[in-house]
């Protein structure tokens, strides 16, 4: 038997061959570095690949989170007795809720029991890769999610990609469905450099879904990548209270579960996003945004909403983000726009732009919440905002989740 391992140092055998394999990377794509089929291979071999008729998967540069949640209440909404696994990347506020059954997330005592059951082949397969090598975070959290969803007796997969599809463990998984919730240029250092490669990338897996759900925009730019026209959409509706991408998102998810089950889905359910929110802080109004890129911003809620001096937009967007389509939008608003740059993540967020630029207000580990919300309560002391912003990535958004815990509902 091996060792067996804590929660934490599951995590940290988890990461240990990609820090080791980092700095020889630099300046590659994915597809020069990436080896899913490694993984796959083993998943295969344990008998705990899905299969194809019951999986969802989902890709994109914008909602692929909040689109994989939906679809998985909506599967289940629509199918009471089913068991649903839930995949998802990255987390939302630990790394245990990447997988979740029924939306029940699975314990750290579980992910490290299984983890540690694995690890004999996995050290096996490193040992078998060339000088480089390394095995994919996201793709080990997703052995380990679908050790444990076999263990679950689940039924329906729903799984989301990690930043791209072609060389991403999930990306291999053949699906009745897959959904590519929008195309931008993001991550173009690991999958571009060009918009066409990045949706060469995201829009792969056409090829191994029976159906694939998209917008018509998608489909008209990049057609010629795409082997068969797009299932349907269901129809829109108007969700007010939310941004404009959430409308979309919710749209992509009910027409995914409507071409997986063969008819329009008409349940209800509880609408949320991890990736927006309001919160009330002693009297401020705080908006949480996990945002990189311009394109996906929602122009009229900033103009309704993060208007004018009494505003103060605190961004975290590291340099390979959209940081110069953001603040453009940012500072059109008259608001006050201040940068908070995160460490020890790592090893893949640099900000050496904000340490230049003079908006750099706090630099705060990625996972020091006492501190951040030190920083947001000194911001609020300081520049009396009405509104507080709260845009970045999403390991910003958690970090943001976790210091205010008291005040955050999933």
């Amino acid at each position: 038997m091996p060792p067996s391992m804590n929660y934490q140092e599951a995590l940290d055998h988890i990461f240990a061959s990609y820090m080791k394999a980092k700095a020889g990377h630099a300046g590659k794509f994915d597809r020069e570095i990436r080896q899913p089929e490694a993984i796959i291979s083993l998943a295969r071999e344990l008998g705990v690949l899905p299969p194809p008729e019951r999986t969802i998967r989902i890709t994109g540069s914008k909602g692929k989170g909040t689109t994989s949640r939906l679809v998985a209440r909506y599967l289940k909404a629509e199918l009471p007795e089913a068991t649903v696994g839930l995949l998802v990347s990255p987390e939302e506020l630990e790394h245990t809720d990447r997988m979740q059954v029924n939306g029940t997330q699975v314990s750290k005592a579980d992910f490290a029991r299984i983890y540690s059951g694995l690890t004999p082949r996995l050290e096996a397969l490193l040992a078998a890769m060339p000088a480089g090598g390394y095995l994919s975070p996201s793709g080990l959290f997703m052995l380990i999610a679908l050790v444990w969803f076999a263990e679950q007796g689940v039924s329906h997969f729903v799984l989301e990609t990690g930043r791209g599809a072609r060389h991403d463990e999930v990306g291999q998984i053949a699906s009745h469905v897959s959904i590519v919730t929008s195309i931008m240029l993001e991550h173009a250092l690991s999958l571009g450099p060009t918009l066409k490669d990045i949706a060469a990338d995201k829009l792969s897996v056409a090829g191994n879904s029976e159906y694939l759900i998209c917008l018509p925009a998608v489909y008209e730019t990049y057609k010629t990548l795409i082997p068969t026209p797009p299932a349907p959409l269901a129809p829109a509706r108007s969700l007010p209270a939310y941004p404009a991408w959430f409308e979309v998102n919710d749209r992509l998810a009910r027409s995914a579960v409507a071409a997986h089950l063969g008819h329009e889905v008409t349940s209800e359910v509880e609408l949320a996003s991890p990736s927006f929110g309001w919160v009330e802080y002693n009297g401020t109004h705080i908006a949480y945004d996990a945002i990189i890129n311009a394109a996906s911003a929602d122009r009229e809620l900033y103009r309704e909403a993060f208007t004018g001096p009494r505003t103060l937009i605190l961004a975290s967007l590291p340099d390979d983000k959209d940081r110069d389509g953001l603040f453009k939008q940012f500072e059109e608003t008259g608001a006050t726009v201040r940068e908070i740059a995160l460490s020890g993540t790592r090893g893949y967020l640099h900000y050496e732009k904000a340490k230049l630029e003079g908006r750099l207000l706090a630099e705060v580990a990625f996972n020091d919440a006492w501190a951040f919300r030190k920083v947001l309560k000194d911001a609020i002391t300081e520049f009396k905002p009405d509104v507080i912003h709260i845009a970045g990535t999403q390991t910003y958004i958690r970090l943001f989740k976790l210091a205010f815990s008291d005040i955050y509902r999933r």
